[in-house]
């Protein structure tokens, strides 16, 4: 492990008090020395475990809490507070500028590292390849290949030598791309809470027509992933990659394989309200006797409940959803 620094050393003996008891060791050093002290302090917050010296940042953590009973938050907020006791009102704003500017340079994708996955491929969705790698190369190496199994071939190419140059790339820009970037992602969690459950569904059903074009092996192994961060989420991706309105472009042949399996009387009921694009769809790919037997059992129906037709449309959903979960279904186009 790594010598820890003076200043590193200091930031975590302030960490493990509370902000008024920091700022009373803070008030005797310099104003330049407290601005290092809680660029530091602010830093080993946003940084995550990335780092192999935060151990010593775990122990004085959990020291903390036993002390105080709660777990204290170490961010902007402690570091604002503390500089404001230690230096007054006037030298703590140009301090705390200052740390966030230092805070910037030194690692810029800090607050994106560790963003939920499907949340950071939308604000990436439409910015051009140099950004896209240039935000991937700043991602763990888990994160950039997963995002990266969500791009089509030629866009994966496109950025993976993007990422072999982001080397190159200035701190400033890399901050300029942060910035954009944080900025789409606040707009989008600003959007999904306003439009309730209808943004992060559309959300997931982008990112489950994404992965449902993937290679089987490639698809199951960040399904997996994503189950292994949230079963429901991975549930909900899972069902998301065939609905009700993908009939139309899915293959022949299996659906052909499903609909020979359907039960008579619920796929009459599934194709109540359907649209003509489906209901031909689903037609044309049934035998004439198949179609006969659709035909008798549709005159059956007098008045269909929306749950009924629903639960219908289900059952022959999720014979079609175990052929893709095979590698047995396709699709014709990935327009949805």
């Amino acid at each position: 492990m790594a010598a820890i620094t003076g200043t590193k050393k200091a930031a975590l003996l302030l960490m493990a008090m509370d902000p008024h008891s920091a700022s009373e060791l803070l008030k005797v050093v310099k104003p330049a020395a407290a601005t290092d002290i809680a660029t530091e302090m602010a830093y080993l917050n946003s940084s995550g475990s990335q780092e192999a010296e935060e151990f010593s940042h775990d122990v004085v953590k959990e020291f903390s809490t036993l002390l105080s009973g709660n777990d204290q938050d170490w961010g902007l907020g402690f570091v604002k507070q503390m500089l404001d006791d230690a230096l007054g009102m006037e030298r703590s704003a140009k301090a705390f500028e200052e740390v966030k500017i230092r805070l910037d340079h030194r690692d810029p994708f800090a607050p994106i590292c560790g963003t939920n996955l499907y949340e950071l491929a939308a604000a990436l969705e439409g910015e051009p390849t140099q950004v896209i790698s240039l935000v991937l190369a700043e991602l763990s190496a888990k994160e950039s290949a997963s995002l990266l199994g969500m791009m089509d071939d030629d866009q994966r190419n496109d950025i993976i030598r993007g990422m072999a140059g982001a080397t190159n790339v200035s701190v400033e820009a890399k901050v300029r791309v942060a910035k954009v970037i944080q900025q789409r992602l606040c707009e989008l969690r600003a959007d999904g809470q306003a439009a309730g459950g209808n943004a992060q569904e559309a959300q997931m059903r982008k990112i489950s027509v994404l992965l449902r074009g993937l290679p089987l092996e490639t698809r199951s192994g960040m399904l997996e992933s994503i189950k292994q961060q949230n079963e429901e989420t991975g549930a909900m991706v899972t069902k998301m990659m065939v609905l009700w309105e993908d009939l139309p472009i899915i293959e022949s042949r299996a659906l052909q394989e499903a609909l020979r399996q359907a039960d008579p009387q619920k796929l009459a009921m599934a194709m109540v309200n359907a649209d003509q694009k489906t209901a031909d769809k689903i037609k044309q790919n049934m035998s004439e006797s198949g179609r006969n037997m659709l035909y008798e059992e549709s005159l059956l129906i007098t008045s269909a409940k929306k749950k009924e037709i629903d639960e219908a449309r289900e059952i022959l959903l999720d014979d079609l959803r175990e052929l893709n979960e095979a590698g047995m279904l396709d699709f014709e186009t990935e327009e949805v």
